[in-house]
Order: structure tokens, then sequence, then C-alpha cells
């Protein structure tokens, strides 16, 4: 009997691997994957030179892994079977389960704090940026949900205070801080960042605006000033496609403020200019949905307000400030958005050339410990 039962768990084993050979070898590869939100693997092309270096095996183990018959389904079942043993987290990225009916499940990733050196870095080159630029330069710092949402991650989650690196950076600027984090904190139970995404939506961003208005002293509009439009309610942002977690609801994506007649864009992708948009509709039928504001990442963008008496604005970030523009418009006759991860032009000759009045450097905490394009603030 006993002998029987091990050539009938072999026999299913035998079985198990034969099928999904065949599967494997039947099905079409896959270029792209939704629920990943990345380009997959293809089959590597074989050489001797690349077989002895390593590259062939080695890409070759990763073309199998990306293109496994029902890849997905078996990246949902992981994330099952982590929760189900006890664990709340699967590749760094936390499961934060509803509080109460309505509010829906969260996602939201740890934060490693960075070493000092890296912020003594950077905030050396936002200083040079205020000292050498002649002109009035705000430094916003933006917490992500790790801090403003931190009650809700599991117990034990790593997850370092974002607040110590805004106050260890703020003391040491010389330029104008801007306190993002009381607003957030105080609208914390409020749908202010995405569940599935890291960003933060635009009820967020509307509350980083009144902070951006206290410290550059221009009027605010209250919160009921605002039409709310939803444009979306099926949005799977980033967190959603590296955890695999994905029964978690997908988010909505609002706007507050619609384009002026007399707006006018202008995108730099590549140097060339190209007419932008404050809402690129097309990007709610992908994947990347959060591109909807502004068209996503680009190196410059210049947008022409037609407010004539109001300042210029230069706001050198990250894409947390793309859904916070909308809000910007009646405040400044021109709004310059520079992207230092792409933009290669030289900040100093752009100052000289576009009579700029005040600059803006805003970036989300974790963004602005990890960007190795900070440096380039300093180059003014």
């Amino acid at each position: 009997m006993k002998k029987k039962l091990q050539w009938a768990q072999i026999l299913i084993f035998l079985g198990f691997i034969t099928l999904f050979f065949v599967l494997n070898l039947v099905s079409s590869d896959i270029d792209f994957s939704e629920q990943e939100n990345r380009y997959l693997q293809q089959k590597p092309k074989f050489s001797f030179s690349s077989l002895f270096s390593g590259k062939y095996t080695s890409a070759f183990e990763t073309y199998v892994t990306d293109q496994f018959e029902f890849r997905d389904t078996w990246i949902t079942l992981k994330a099952r079977c982590e929760l189900f043993m006890g664990k709340k987290e699967n590749n760094g990225v936390n499961f934060c389960r509803a509080r109460f009916s309505g509010e829906g499940d969260m996602l939201v990733s740890g934060f490693k704090a960075p070493d000092t050196k890296t912020l003594d870095s950077n905030m050396a080159a936002v200083n040079a940026l205020s000292s050498q630029s002649g002109v009035p330069v705000y430094f916003a710092l933006i917490p992500d949900k790790a801090e403003i949402n931190a009650g809700r991650l599991p117990s034990n989650a790593p997850n370092a205070s974002e607040k110590d690196i805004i106050d260890y950076c703020y003391a040491q600027s010389e330029a104008r801080t801007v306190d993002m984090l009381s607003p957030l904190k105080n609208h914390a139970d409020e749908y202010i960042f995405y569940r599935t995404d890291h960003h933060w939506t635009s009820r967020g961003a509307y509350y980083g605006y009144t902070a951006l208005a206290g410290a550059m002293e221009f009027p605010v509009n209250d919160i009921g000033h605002y039409e709310v439009e939803r444009v979306s309610d099926d949005f799977f942002g980033t967190l959603w496609s590296s955890s695999g977690f994905s029964w978690v609801a997908p988010d909505s994506i609002d706007i507050f403020v619609g384009p002026p007649d007399d707006l006018s864009i202008t995108n730099y992708p590549s140097g060339t200019p190209v007419t932008g948009s404050l809402y690129d509709y097309s990007f709610l039928s992908k994947k990347d949905k959060y591109a909807f504001f502004m068209g996503g990442n680009t190196p410059l963008q210049v947008i022409e307000t037609g407010a004539d008496d109001a300042p210029s604005l230069l706001i050198l970030r990250d894409s947390y400030a793309d859904s916070l523009i909308p809000f910007l418009l009646d405040d400044f006759s021109q709004i310059h958005l520079m992207d230092l991860r792409y933009y290669r032009a030289g900040l100093s000759e752009y100052l000289k050339n576009n009579h700029i009045d005040e600059i803006l450097v805003i970036y989300s905490v974790s963004n602005f410990c990890t960007d190795s394009n900070i440096f380039l603030m300093g180059n003014s």
C-alpha cells in the first residue's frame, strides 16, 4: 500500500511537470504584464559567447519565470499563502485591512530611512540653489502614506519615521520650508492617498496646496469651491502591481479643477516643443492611469496660465506635483515644471533665460531620499 502511494505521488508530480511543460511549449509569449505593470523577458537569442559569459542562462531563467503559464494566478496565490501563514506583506508591500465598512483595504510600503550622508548631499544642493538663484526658494517634503497612515500598518512592520527625516532636512534648510505634514495628518482619515498606489489623490494634493498657500502667501480656495468630477473607477497602482494582492479593489480618480479656456501647455520631451495638456484622457484606458495628470513624466513643461499679473514659478519636482498643478493655475502667470531625472540642459542657463520669480522644490520624502539627480540643483 505504501509503495502504491509513493508511485501515485510520483505520477502526480510527473503529470504536473509534463502538463506545464506542454502548456508553456504551445502558449504564446506575453510582452507586457498588466498586473505587474512591466514588460516581461522575451526568449533570449542563443550564442556561445553569451552562454559562456552566463548572460544567456541568466536571461533564459528570467524568461522561463516571466512566461510561466498562469503566472498572475500563481503570484496571487503566493500572496494569499503569505497572509494565511500570518505574514502581512509580500514583496515589500504591507496589506492593511479595512477598519470599517466602506473604507477599503490599503497597500503600503514601509519607509526605510536613508543614511544621513545622502540627505546631507541633497540638502547641500537645495541650499546652493537657494543661495545662488537670486529668487525666493521654497522647499516642501511630502510625507507618504507610510507616515500619514502608519497606524494602519501591521504590528512590527518595518517603518522608519518620515517626520524625523523632514525635521532633519528642514533644520538644515536655507530655503523657506513648507509644512506639508500637518494638513495631511489632520485629514488622515480622508481619501488623500490612493489605496493601491504610492501617490496622493487630488484631495491629498488639495491639502498640499493649502500648505503652499500659507508659506508662499497666496489666497487659498476652500475645498467647497471645487466641483469634483470622477474620471475613473478602475485605477490599479504600482503597489497593486508589485504586491500580488490582486483582490484589493481599484481606486477612483477625481479632478477638482477644469482647465481654463486660456490655458496653454508646452511639453519638451526631447528638446522639440509639443502641445501638452493638464489632463491626458488617453491614459485612462492604460495601466498607468496616474499619468492622466499632465501626461506623465516629462523633462520640461511650461504652462501659460493666463493670470498675467501673477509671478512666474519654477517647480523642481517628482510626479507628486502632477496632480497638484491644477490648484496653482490662478496664482502664477507661468509654471515651469522640471524633472531633473530627465532634464539635462542646465539649470543655471534656464533660470537666466526665463525670468523666474520664485522656485519651489517639492518631492515626496521617499523620492528625496533616493533620487540621485538632486545634486543638479547645486549647479545653478
